[in-house]
């Protein structure tokens, strides 16, 4: 079921990325300096856990949450699409049930990020995003994350298969990577 495997990665790693742009760019713009953040403390566990952990939730809601379906919704009907066009029993199994279960995925993940991002900002950050969410800036910022994320994505994963490319080329050039048939290496120098 290769098209329910990229729909729980896309999923998963399109949240993933709008989620950090969003929580990075809410902070800079709540600053009046540009802060550059070269490692993220989280914020002392105590028992303020819970209460950030919910204002959390209120911030993914705000920054990602409608967003994030309305892209992941567009990119099942299109993944839906291909499916329909081989038709049969697959088909419609999967247009019965993924939708139900995609939303439950999402309310699970959006759920499990809240303690995350409530161990690693303090309440006074949390309040000033979601106050920035609350604006119409930020529900521009907001609606656009998403798209954005998808597409750093993309870059992203091609700027790594380039890398790791070069990377085993200039390696397998180096080192014996095995039969030279299978990877372009060269014989070892023993």
């Amino acid at each position: 079921m290769i098209i329910t495997r990229k729909l729980a990665l896309a999923a998963s790693l399109g949240l993933a990325l709008g989620l950090s742009a969003t929580g990075a760019h809410a902070q800079a713009a709540a600053q009046s300096e540009t802060v550059v953040v070269t490692r993220v403390e989280p914020a002392q566990q105590d028992a303020g856990l819970a209460r950030r952990s919910a204002l959390a939730r209120e911030l993914i809601d705000l920054s990602v949450g409608p967003n994030f379906m309305k892209e992941f919704e567009r990119f099942m009907v299109t993944q839906m699409g291909e499916l329909d066009k081989k038709g049969g029993e697959e088909a419609i199994w999967v247009r019965t049930n993924m939708p139900s279960m995609a939303s439950r995925m999402i309310e699970r993940f959006m759920d499990d990020l809240a303690p995350i991002y409530g161990s690693v900002f303090t309440e006074e950050e949390l309040v000033a995003q979601i106050a920035f969410y609350r604006t119409a800036v930020g529900r521009s910022v907001a609606a656009k994350t998403i798209s954005l994320s998808m597409a750093s994505q993309e870059v992203e994963t091609a700027a790594m298969t380039n890398l790791l490319e070069e990377f085993e080329s200039k390696y397998c050039a180096r080192f014996d990577c095995g039969e030279a048939e299978q990877t372009g290496a060269k014989p070892s120098r023993r």
